[in-house]
């Protein structure tokens, strides 16, 4: 399988929803992640917060899966060095 890449940047987005995963695993944050896609209507944008490094491929890898495009990837040192991650994604169905 080929490693997903992310777009560096999404900023300037108007979020139509947040989850915060700081402090959660990837595998905690994909499920509550995919809870939010469901109740989003199309053309929506989801932001996820979060501290899991992950980030960078697990969301990428995501948006490849599903209909949902995937707009950017921020990452920027938070609170006591660790660093925090912000995903963009647009909302499509099938």
């Amino acid at each position: 399988m080929t490693e997903a890449t992310a777009p560096d940047a999404g900023a300037g987005v108007e979020p139509d929803m947040t989850v915060d995963n700081r402090g959660r695993g990837c595998a905690s944050g994909i499920a509550r992640v995919q809870r939010a896609l469901e109740d989003l209507p199309e053309g929506a944008v989801l932001v996820v917060k979060s501290t899991d490094r992950r980030a960078k491929q697990e969301y990428p890898r995501l948006a490849e899966q599903t209909p949902h495009e995937l707009l950017g990837i921020e990452s920027e040192r938070g609170r006591l060095l660790r660093k925090e991650y912000t995903t963009y994604l647009e909302i499509h169905h099938e």
